[in-house]
C-alpha cells in the first residue's frame, strides 16, 4: 500500500514538472526537434522557464535541447544557475556527452571572461539624419550572431550606446558600441529599430539639417553605407563629394607634413655635421697647444700635419 502511494505520488510530481515545463504532450520517445519546437515557442513568448527543466529534459536524454535552452534562455537572460548545474552535470554520465560538455565549460565561465567586441558599423546620411547599420559580428565577412538579445540603448544629444549579448559557436560575446557623435543630435525624434536577425538600425535626428564630415566626433574612418544612396541620392552624392575633398586634403596636408618633417631631418643633419666640425677643430687646437709643452707630445703637431 504505502509502495502504491509513492507511486502515485511520483506520477504526479512527474505531471506536475511536465505542466511547469509545457510540456504535457511529452511522451518518452518523441524527437528531440519536437522537444526543440516546444521550448523555442515560449521563449519566443518570453515565457518563465524554471531550472528544473533543464535537468528533467537532460535526464531524458535531449542533450543538444538542454545545450540551445540554457544559451538561448538562461544565458541570454543572465539567470545565474551556475552552481546548480555544474554540480548537477559532474555526474560522468552526463559529462560523456559532446553537447554537455560544451555546456558544462559555459556554465563555468564566468562573466568577466566574455569576450567584448565592436559589432560591424555602417552609416549613411541625409541632411536631416544620420543612419547607422549594427550588424552583431566580430568582423565583415562574418555571419551575424542569430541570438544577439540587445541590452542597452542610449541615444542621448552627443552619443550614442549599444550594447547586446549573444553566443556563437557556443562561445558567448558581448558586443559594444559607444561612440561621441560629430554634432548634437535630438534624442526625442531619434529611434532604433531591430533589422533581420542579428542587425539593428539607428536614426539620429539632426538638430541642424547640414550633412556631417564624419560620424564620430574622433577622426576615425567608419565605413560609409553606401546601399542608402538611391534613397537619397541627392544628399549621398554631395556626401561622396566632401570625402573626396576632405581626402585631397589631407593628402596635401601629409604631403605638407613629409616636407616640413624633411626639411627638420636636414636641418638635423646639418646642425649634427657644423658640430662634429667645431668637434674635430677643437681636438685640432687642443692637440697643438698640448705640444707646445715639454714633454707632452712625442710627435711636434706640424710634424704631423
Amino acid at each position: 500500500m504505502l509502495f502504491l502511494t509513492f507511486l502515485i505520488s511520483v506520477s504526479m510530481a512527474s505531471q506536475d514538472l511536465l505542466k511547469k515545463c509545457y510540456l504535457e504532450q511529452f511522451t518518452i520517445g518523441d524527437p528531440e526537434v519536437k522537444i526543440q519546437i516546444y521550448f523555442e515557442d515560449h521563449i519566443v513568448k518570453n515565457h518563465k522557464i524554471e531550472y528544473e527543466c533543464l535537468e528533467f529534459i537532460i535526464s531524458r536524454g535531449y542533450y543538444k535541447v538542454a545545450l540551445s535552452l540554457y544559451e538561448n534562455y538562461f544565458l541570454l537572460n543572465h539567470i545565474d544557475i551556475t552552481d546548480r548545474i555544474v554540480q548537477f552535470l559532474k555526474n560522468d554520465k552526463y559529462l560523456n556527452q559532446r553537447e554537455m560538455q560544451t555546456l558544462f565549460k559555459l556554465a563555468m565561465a564566468k562573466s568577466n571572461q566574455v569576450q567584448v567586441v565592436q559589432p560591424v558599423v555602417q552609416w549613411a546620411q541625409s541632411k536631416n539624419a544620420t543612419f547607422i547599420n549594427i550588424k552583431f559580428s566580430h568582423r565583415q565577412d562574418a555571419p551575424a550572431c542569430l541570438n544577439a538579445k540587445l541590452e542597452v540603448v542610449e541615444i542621448k544629444n552627443d552619443s550614442l550606446l549599444i550594447e547586446a549579448f549573444g553566443i556563437v559557436s557556443h562561445i558567448p560575446f558581448k558586443y559594444r558600441y559607444a561612440i561621441k557623435l560629430y554634432k548634437p543630435i535630438d534624442p526625442t525624434s531619434s529611434y532604433e529599430k531591430v533589422e533581420s536577425v542579428g542587425t539593428m538600425y539607428v536614426n539620429l535626428t539632426k538638430i541642424e539639417p547640414v550633412l556631417w564630415l564624419r560620424l564620430t566626433e574622433e577622426d576615425y574612418k567608419t565605413p560609409i553605407w553606401w546601399d542608402l544612396k538611391d534613397n537619397f541620392r541627392k544628399d549621398m552624392e554631395e556626401f561622396a563629394q566632401m570625402l573626396e575633398k576632405e581626402s585631397e586634403r589631407k593628402e596635401r596636408n601629409a604631403d605638407k607634413q613629409a616636407k616640413k618633417n624633411q626639411k627638420k631631418r636636414d636641418q638635423e643633419k646639418q646642425k649634427q655635421t657644423s658640430q662634429k666640425a667645431q668637434e674635430a677643430k677643437r681636438q685640432l687646437e687642443y692637440e697643438h697647444n698640448q705640444c707646445y709643452k715639454p714633454g707632452k707630445c712625442e710627435i711636434g703637431w706640424y710634424q704631423r700635419q
